[in-house]
């Protein structure tokens, strides 16, 4: 009786140790050849040396793209530059496979070249070792699916300017090492850049958020830069952190934004910046100088509800209300470090008595 017990436990731990080994392989899946999407996932139980030895390189991407197919990669390793400037381009006006709502949306780009990324762009979980680029210096690059790129790692620059995105923009927990550039860019469904951590240089120079844009929580160790862009619906920029100087400059907001809880360790410009709807600075600290000299406030704003390092510039700026931001900060501040001060004399002062 004995001997089947051990017997009948020598199996249950084969099976355990099978099922374990089981668990813990490095499942690979990719998509057919006929598929409309260029597919590979990697399963998380894939060691970053299995990940690599899986590599897919730009070029296979470069030519997926080129025959007419999406982009869905999860958990994989890129190699090299892709250069996307290189897919075949187009008129605008000649593309006829298109909703009636985006057709609408192109009828600005009529007549002008197109670079097209049909279907989804999709990156999740991705080390892209390489730079992806795109060099068009006329004309635009055309994505007509979502583009989902959440907590993918580039080790190389990112370009992306001169593009039109047609679906969502996820860039949610990605992380930057170098620059990241979204230069006159239309973002026609919005974008999510939450937890987002970028490198030392991001540019949104002149892009347009049709949809709201979340930044909520993001990172920002270099220079950032929101010139002239135009939110048309509301934007997060909640808890952020901008660790060099910013420029939001001549930015327009015509939904409701927010800054509440951001931090701004150096130089934030604000020059010209349009707020047509109630903007929120509540518990924002800027460390730096703070400039909003020709803005245009059409609605309530609480700068004073903000903490300054030193007095903001508000040369010609045209505000709602009279309230002077930091001025009651710095008041209560000092107020604060009074009593505090106080306080502590008082109880030397009694401590110094009893031990007499």
């Amino acid at each position: 009786m004995r001997i089947v017990s051990v017997i009948a436990w020598g199996i249950l731990l084969l099976i355990v140790a099978d099922a374990g080994r089981a668990s813990a392989e490095c499942r690979v899946e990719k998509g057919s050849a006929g598929s409309a999407t260029f597919t590979v996932h990697l399963s998380q139980t894939c060691t970053q040396a299995e990940r690599e030895a899986q590599a897919v390189s730009a070029q296979e991407l470069l030519h997926a793209l080129a025959s007419g197919k999406g982009i869905d990669l999860a958990g994989a390793v890129i190699q090299g530059d892709l250069f996307l400037d290189e897919l075949p381009s187009q008129k605008a006006g000649s593309l006829k496979d298109l909703t009636t709502e985006d057709q609408r949306l192109l009828e600005g780009l009529e007549g002008q070249e197109v670079h097209v990324i049909r279907g989804p762009f999709a990156l999740k979980h991705v080390s892209v070792k390489g730079h992806i680029l795109n060099r068009l210096k006329q004309g635009f690059l055309l994505v007509t699916g979502p583009v989902v790129l959440t907590d993918t790692h580039f080790n190389g620059a990112l370009d992306l300017s001169r593009t039109v995105f047609l679906g969502v923009v996820d860039g949610s927990g990605a992380t930057f090492d170098q620059e990241s550039f979204f230069v006159q860019d239309q973002f026609t469904q919005g974008a999510i850049f939450s937890g987002t951590k970028f490198g030392p240089h991001v540019r949104f120079h002149r892009s347009q958020f049709g949809a709201p844009a979340v930044f909520r929580g993001a990172s920002f160790n270099g220079l950032s830069e929101f010139l002239e862009v135009v939110f048309t619906q509301d934007a997060s920029f909640a808890r952020a952190t901008f660790h060099m100087g910013t420029g939001f400059s001549g930015a327009e907001c015509r939904g409701k934004c927010d800054f509440s809880g951001a931090r701004f360790d150096r130089e934030a410009f604000f020059l010209f910046a349009r707020f047509h709807r109630p903007v929120t600075f509540a518990e924002a600290r800027f460390g730096g100088q703070a400039d909003f000299s020709d803005a245009l406030f059409l609605d309530n704003d609480d700068l004073a509800g903000a903490w300054f390092a030193r007095p903001p510039l508000l040369t010609r700026t045209i505000r709602p209300t009279a309230a002077m931001p930091g001025s009651s900060n710095g008041t209560a501040s000092s107020q604060a470090v009074t009593v505090s001060l106080f306080l502590a004399a008082l109880g030397l002062l009694l401590y110094l008595l009893k031990s007499r």
